[in-house]
């Protein structure tokens, strides 16, 4: 309906715009239901944008939700993120999104809403953790991927555009130094002896220190995954959490793929292989899982490996308590392993692909501060090109019309 019209209309102090939409249906719009827009400019700004759609043919009525509910059906119909993202998001808006906009419609989340949210809580959180609650948002209200409240037709445009955020300091990961690394191993093998939970925990240790695996990965990780011959272990599979499907937990953990998808295979060395066939020799189940519950000293388990939670608490957590380096998780010696690679001058593209990122991008961003010898190798090579491509020559000086000039020539000038 092209060149559509509507007009304002004012009823007691309150502004109401009128318009007809595509359909020839006749509406009556405010700032909310029932209620009008404040001032005349608002309401005149707000029947431009209407008529604008109408006449692209772009215009849909809004539906109303709350954002509560709104959230949590979004976290629900997300099926292309694993289960621990989908925990971390469903626990971002449990605390923080939820409080601020839950008792919202989602039409009426408006800039000036997300940047009070923003000023209550920049002094209860980190920064990085506000910067992960807004984008969680825009992706919630107006993201490309899954059902954002823009694409089921609850709002029409982005309500966080323009929100001022505080900068985000630069972080730099800090990994664990050799010293500490042995530390932690060497207090796990002495608790070992009284505690089958410490043995796990210093092989896992000595695994991950010279692998770099994930703590899913590690946990998953069978003997039959480990190329004896080409010295290789073969990382296919990790554990990670799922929504549970039983009624009673929300959570449960799964056998399934490595964060990516994707196989890559890890160079180990003789002496940690020589660990694994240790344990290989020892176990009942040559080809079933390294690391399982019972060796961990866990006897009522519903699942095949180790609960990574009670990893986290009950192995690794008493040893890095007792060598007095609580402040190092189990993770950051996967940060050690890439430290030592870079260290010895390893090619950035072999870090990643032992890392196991997604793009070589990440590598960077994420150690590239650990990468000074590059830029000194960059520059010698260089220099070396670029003076390996000098030619000799010779230069001569004349004087012409009281000005000095210079000729190169290829060799040496002999006189007539």
């Amino acid at each position: 309906m092209k060149g559509q019209r509507g007009c304002i209309v004012e009823k007691g102090n309150r502004y109401f715009i009128k318009f007809r939409t595509c359909d020839g249906k006749q509406k009556m719009q405010g700032r909310k239901p029932g209620r009008g827009f404040d001032t005349y400019e608002q309401a005149q700004e707000r029947l431009h944008e209407v008529l604008n759609d109408i006449n692209k043919g772009d215009y849909v009525e809004l539906k109303s939700i709350k954002f509560e509910a709104f959230a949590s059906q979004w976290v629900k119909d997300r099926v292309s993120i694993c289960g621990s993202t989908e925990s971390s998001y469903a626990s971002s808006i449990r605390q923080h999104l939820n409080p601020a906009l839950g008792h919202l419609r989602v039409h009426d989340i408006r800039l000036d809403t997300v940047q009070r949210l923003v000023t209550t809580l920049r002094p209860k959180v980190s920064v990085k953790t506000l910067h992960n609650c807004m984008t969680l948002l825009r992706v919630m209200l107006v993201g490309r991927k899954g059902p954002s409240a823009i694409k089921l037709g609850y709002i029409r445009h982005d309500p966080t555009l323009g929100v001022e955020l505080p900068s985000k300091a630069p972080t730099r990961v800090q990994p664990p130094t050799t010293t500490e690394v042995w530390k932690l191993y060497e207090t796990a093998e002495a608790m070992s002896a009284g505690s089958p939970s410490a043995q796990v925990a210093a092989h896992a240790i000595l695994l991950d220190a010279f692998t770099g695996l994930r703590r899913g990965e590690i946990l998953a990780l069978q003997y039959q995954d480990i190329d004896w011959f080409a010295k290789e272990i073969v990382v296919s599979r990790s554990v990670s959490k799922v929504r549970a499907e039983d009624g009673v937990r929300k959570w449960v953990w799964r056998l399934g793929p490595t964060k990516n998808g994707r196989v890559r295979r890890i160079g180990i060395g003789q002496k940690v292989l020589a660990a694994l066939a240790n344990l290989k020799q020892a176990s009942a189940d040559k080809s079933g899982i390294i690391f399982t519950p019972k060796m961990a000293g866990v006897e009522a388990t519903p699942y095949p490996f180790i609960d990574p939670d009670h990893f986290d608490t009950y192995v690794y957590g008493p040893v890095a308590t007792n060598a007095g380096l609580g402040r190092v998780r189990f993770h950051d010696l996967r940060h050690f392993f890439a430290s030592m690679l870079i260290a010895q001058g390893e090619n950035p593209k072999y870090v990643c692909d032992q890392m196991g990122h997604s793009t070589i991008k990440m590598t960077f961003d994420t150690y590239g501060h650990l990468f000074p010898q590059a830029r000194q190798e960059a520059s010698a090579r260089l220099e070396e090109s670029i003076f390996k491509q000098r030619k000799p020559a010779s230069v001569e000086l004349t004087v012409e019309n009281g000005a000095v000039r210079a000729s190169r020539s290829g060799g040496v000038r002999t006189a007539n």
